[in-house]
């Protein structure tokens, strides 16, 4: 297999939660349903973002093996929430680390994407990535304004308008869709991510059932997500989320088609609640 193959297919297998390489994947939500517009899944009402409930505390902690194709076993990831304050407003601080290597230590990828989100509103207010991969080291943080309606890079050489006042980055997505009701047979239409050009998301909530995984075993809820991206959940890649049938909704596992490779699986293999 060409060094670069393995390479792109490494990366992928980095990006769990929808993250591309180049930070670019787009993942997204709002506080209203969209239309469908395909002919799919009827599209339901999206729940009033202030005051969502949801289950997931700091000290919470999802630690996942990754799997891809031939490759075999290749790393890690971690999904946590930590207390924190910003801007003196109490914030969930959520980090997803994503180590791995292949080709014998040859190539190696180690990232590390954090959001600090408003527990209360839903809204993400500073997005940090840190990246270190093959020919790509980058530190890049941006943030929220709410205020002034835009969102700013830290060094000032980047900034937008936002595209909601309930922003969300590549990481606060994850947390807040495992707030939404999820009804099977049902979809949802999001459009909240920071970047315009990232929006709509759309959830196909597909049906209900039981995997195991090193983890153990769990009832599950399978969503489809297909996302504005070439990435990891585009419409080509048929990505699956395995989220516990319960309050919780734990990622379980995620399964997706990649290129040559056929395969890429996140599978949990432990997991705290913060409790």
């Amino acid at each position: 297999m060409p060094i670069s193959t393995t390479a792109r297919a490494l990366l992928l297998a980095l990006t769990a939660a929808g993250l591309s390489a180049s930070g670019t994947a787009a993942m997204q939500s709002n506080g209203s349903g969209g239309s469908g517009g395909d002919g799919g899944l009827p599209v339901a009402d999206l729940p009033p973002r202030e005051g969502m409930y949801h289950a997931y505390r700091p000290g919470e902690r999802l630690v996942y093996d990754a799997h891809v194709g031939i490759l075999g076993g290749v790393g890690e990831a971690v999904l946590e929430i930590r207390a924190d304050s910003l801007h003196g407003i109490p914030v969930y601080n959520t980090r997803l680390q994503l180590q791995a290597s292949a080709l014998f230590g040859s190539l190696k990828v180690d990232n590390l994407f954090q959001s600090w989100m408003d527990p209360e509103t839903m809204r993400a207010l500073r997005f940090e990535k840190q990246q270190d991969e093959p020919r790509t080291k980058t530190h890049e943080t941006f943030d929220f304004l709410l205020d002034e309606g835009m969102w700013r890079r830290t060094d000032g050489k980047e900034e937008g308008a936002l595209s909601s006042q309930y922003p969300l980055d590549d990481v606060s997505f994850i947390y807040y869709v495992r707030a939404l009701p999820l009804e099977v047979g049902k979809r949802y239409v999001l459009d909240d991510y920071y970047k315009e050009s990232g929006n709509p998301v759309v959830l196909d909530v597909l049906r209900r059932e039981t995997v195991k995984v090193p983890a153990g075993e769990f009832q599950t809820i399978v969503v489809r997500p297909t996302i504005q991206t070439s990435g990891l959940f585009s419409e080509g890649g048929e990505a699956e989320l395995y989220l516990t049938d319960d309050v919780q909704r734990f990622l379980v596992m995620l399964k997706s088609k990649l290129p040559l490779l056929q395969t890429l699986e996140f599978r949990l293999r432990d997991f705290s609640t913060g409790y």
